[in-house]
């Protein structure tokens, strides 16, 4: 069972002609209108909401909660559209120095799955670019004004798949990408992905996309290492049913990159919750595996209970090994989970190049150090 709040951000990202239904459903209970807008600003679907309300314009609004959310709205739906503009400028920046770089979340994601640039809220701008290709693309948004977030970031640790950059005039964030995941967890082939990519156009925007097979995947992996989130079942939705899917070849892609666990996990969600449609042989393969059944069925709970950040705790880890396929899969996991260091042991102790290797042994107590401060009492 959703809360109240959910219902209503489930309403708005659904189908139009249901929205007036499902809204009218999710009033039927008690509302908090204060919880609902601060829930939707958090998952960054303000601009649903406030397209949800306009369709549905029976629903009955306190006055200063409506004006809130169409003026929050605005603002955000005009931040959006500066944000499109701002990606196809780096992109075709990018190609003109030869870079394959593949844009996804944000402003492509928004359109796919929601056929608007503009509906989708995001903070920063993801673009993906090969290993090899990183340091022209750091050289190219550093003459561009873009600087790292956190000055002593390191790009060679071991465990980092990405370098948030920041420019202050006008202000926008982009995460630069050299892996699609946390090397820890399931991954998309690099390489494979560009050959497959597509290009969108859409309100200003021009720009090189995953193909909608590879997206729906990088959807439910990005998901599962979060724990899935509302809204992140919300855009998977949004995608199977407005975008043609070749399922044959999902399907061989997930397997093949062993993804399909997590995929099969996002379907069972999307179609359980959101009433995704998802053909009937593909839900007999999601449903092959109990273990798919045993994961959706926590995630559910874990929503309908509003934890958040479950990912860092250690129910999170045992929802990533479950997901995992294989045994040597779980083994990769656990070691790099507790050894490999990334950008959050770098924020933790800044070491200058030549201390690097301690990042290793300074690893498992910040991991120690974290998972004790959630185990304290609040």
């Amino acid at each position: 069972m959703l809360t109240s709040e959910q219902r209503v951000l489930v309403a708005c990202c659904g189908p139009s002609e249901q929205i007036t239904e499902r809204l009218t459903e999710a009033f039927g209970r008690s509302i908090d209108w204060r919880q609902v807008i601060d829930h939707c600003d958090a998952q960054g679907t303000l601009p649903l909401l406030s397209r949800a309300l306009y369709l549905a314009h029976s629903i009955p609004v306190p006055e200063e909660f409506l004006t809130e959310i169409h003026e929050a709205a605005t603002r955000k739906r005009l931040r959006s559209l500066g944000m499109a503009g701002e990606l196809a400028r780096i992109m075709r920046n990018m190609d003109t120095v030869h870079l394959t770089p593949i844009t996804f979340k944000g402003p492509t994601l928004a359109y796919l799955a929601y056929g608007d640039v503009a509906l989708r809220d995001s903070t920063d701008l993801d673009i993906y670019v090969p290993r090899r290709q990183l340091a022209t693309a750091l050289e190219l948004l550093s003459s561009d004004g873009y600087a790292r977030k956190s000055p002593g970031f390191k790009t060679s640790l071991p465990g980092a798949c990405e370098v948030a950059l920041q420019r202050q005039n006008p202000k926008f964030e982009v995460d630069l990408h050299w892996f699609f995941s946390s090397p820890y967890f399931l991954q998309l082939d690099g390489d494979r992905a560009i050959s497959r990519s597509r290009m969108v156009q859409a309100s200003g925007l021009v720009a090189r996309t995953l193909c909608t097979e590879d997206l729906l995947t990088y959807l439910c992996i990005h998901a599962a290492r979060e724990c899935w989130a509302i809204r992140s079942i919300c855009d998977l939705a949004g995608l199977l049913r407005n975008q043609p899917i070749d399922w044959n070849d999902l399907l061989r892609e997930a397997r093949q990159s062993h993804s399909w666990r997590a995929v099969a996990v996002g379907l069972r969600l999307a179609a359980t919750i959101l009433e995704a449609p998802v053909p009937l042989e593909i839900w007999r393969e999601v449903e092959r595996e109990p273990v798919v059944r045993t994961i959706a069925d926590q995630l559910a709970d874990n929503l309908s209970r509003d934890i958040s950040d479950y990912a860092g705790a250690p129910g999170g880890a045992m929802l990533h090994l479950k997901m995992l396929e294989s045994l040597a899969a779980k083994t990769d996991y656990l070691w790099r989970r507790a050894l490999q260091p990334s950008h959050l042991d770098a924020d933790f102790i800044r070491l200058p190049d030549s201390l690097a290797p301690a990042y290793y042994l300074i690893r498992p107590f910040r991991v120690a150090y974290r998972a004790l401060g959630r185990l304290r009492p609040h």
